[in-house]
């Protein structure tokens, strides 16, 4: 599976350098599979859109995904008028206007990234007609969302919560997000992996009460019904958290690793995650510049090679099979994680983002355990609502959301918390491949020792 993945990006890396080099670009690989390219850009023209999603507010005006009438999508700036109420998901907008496509914000090319993901560009608009939609029922996640402040929760500590459970970010204000990120925790404010395998984990305890009735091995039937059942579950998580990603990167690789289970073979290994990968690019093949989607794959390919030698070796010490064997062993396997994923995504990060976190070992001791416990106690709190029940849960969930807040304001106020660093694309190619080396020496040592051992 890895060696197929191989020619398909080099495939879309080709295409890629075609469409930087070609000018007519309504021919390109781009806009051929994603028709980013429009005849009336930068004029100003009538137009008609229909708001696709929640309103997010930005300085001076709030910002929609917006279909424009025939074709494409558009990010919409409507300027904020305190005379009239905004426009709801669902409503279309008669307006005159201009789409332009935005430039280079320094080393990210912004209108790069709008054409990726499909969108045709942005428009500004401040004079309007609004023709409201009959049905003006909010989604479901946001409905989700709103039995939170009936569990009691509110501000900030509800913001951080329906993002870690359900992925609704928009309640989140710019200085929360840049705690979290200038901390290193950035990555727990976005539903992936860690939240899908809390989920999976939750799932699998409940339906086998702690294990206690797990189908036996040979009972294939009982072992089909429990995968097909979780695989269900999962996907519907996924939908219900808008199908970014990185939840469907995630839920692929819990979908594999249980069709694994049901056929009695081995699944969480470099060709799952090669798998995972080549069936989102076979949908949406631009999603490989994405930079959430190379940090998912970064950081869970850098996981799966470093954790599987550490857990070879720690499985050698008798100790840490007893009662405080166990702890240290937790601890030390949150860092063996914490320091492969920095490990797998450091190139990555200082190439987009120019900075890494320096307290990113200590973020992940401090967080990870309060983010493990606020997913399931968040799930509660939708579940009961405002009962009597609920609003007890409701105040454990508050309590470790404020507590999981000022703990990454703490980590940010320390000095030195980040560090400027930028590199070139070359220098990224040349990290990955001195760590792939250092990853099949590492292999082939170990497999020498192996076989002179027995």
């Amino acid at each position: 599976m890895v060696v197929l993945l191989l020619p398909l990006v080099v495939v879309l890396l080709l295409c890629e350098r075609y469409a930087s080099r070609c000018e007519a670009l309504r021919h390109t690989p781009l806009n051929l599979l994603y028709r980013t390219e429009y005849d009336a850009l930068d004029s100003l023209c009538n137009y008609t859109f229909v708001l696709t999603g929640e309103p997010r507010s930005t300085a001076r005006c709030e910002r929609y995904e917006a279909q424009m009438l025939p074709q494409g999508k558009v990010l919409l700036y409507l300027a904020r008028d305190t005379a009239r109420a905004l426009p709801q998901a669902g409503d279309t907008i008669l307006t005159r206007t201009r789409i332009r496509r935005p430039e280079a914000l320094g080393r990210f090319d912004y209108g790069l990234y709008l054409r990726r993901s499909g969108i045709l560009g942005t428009a500004y608009v401040s004079r309007y007609v609004v023709r409201p939609t009959k049905d003006h029922s909010p989604s479901l996640q946001r409905r989700l969302y709103d039995r939170l402040t009936a569990a009691g929760l509110s501000g900030r500590e509800r913001a951080t919560t329906g993002a870690l459970t359900l992925g609704y970010k928009e309640d989140l204000d710019p200085a929360l997000r840049r705690l979290f990120q200038a901390s290193g925790a950035a990555h727990v404010l976005a539903v992936s992996g860690l939240h899908t395998g809390i989920i999976y984990a939750l799932l699998l305890a409940l339906m086998t009460l702690g294990g206690r009735i797990r189908p036996r091995y040979e009972n294939r039937v009982g072992r089909w019904m429990l995968s097909l059942v979780i695989i269900a579950a999962m996907w519907g998580y996924a939908r219900l958290t808008g199908l970014t990603p990185s939840v469907v990167r995630a839920v692929l690789m819990v979908t594999i690793f249980e069709v694994g289970r049901m056929a009695y073979r081995q699944a969480l290994s470099l060709n799952t995650i090669a798998a995972a990968a080549v069936l989102i690019l076979l949908v949406r093949p631009l999603d490989l510049w994405s930079v959430s989607f190379q940090l998912s794959f970064a950081a869970t390919a850098a996981i799966v090679l470093f954790a599987r030698a550490a857990e070879r070796h720690l499985h050698r010490k008798e100790w840490l099979r007893t009662t405080w064997g166990k702890a240290v062993s937790w601890i030390v396997g949150t860092v063996i994680v914490s320091l492969a994923a920095q490990l797998g995504t450091l190139p990555l990060t200082m190439h987009y983002f120019g900075q890494i976190s320096n307290y990113f070992l200590l973020t992940n001791l401090l967080v990870l355990p309060l983010a493990t416990l606020l997913v399931p106690c968040g799930l509660l709190c939708i579940a009961l609502g405002g009962s009597t029940l609920g609003l007890l849960v409701g105040k454990l969930t508050y309590g470790l959301a404020w507590t999981m807040n000022h703990t990454v304001g703490w980590l940010e106020a320390l000095p030195g918390s980040t560090m400027q660093v930028s590199i070139g694309i070359g220098m990224v190619l040349i990290y990955y491949a001195i760590v792939l080396l250092f990853i099949y020496l590492i292999e082939r040592n170990y497999r020498y020792e192996t076989i002179h051992t027995n």
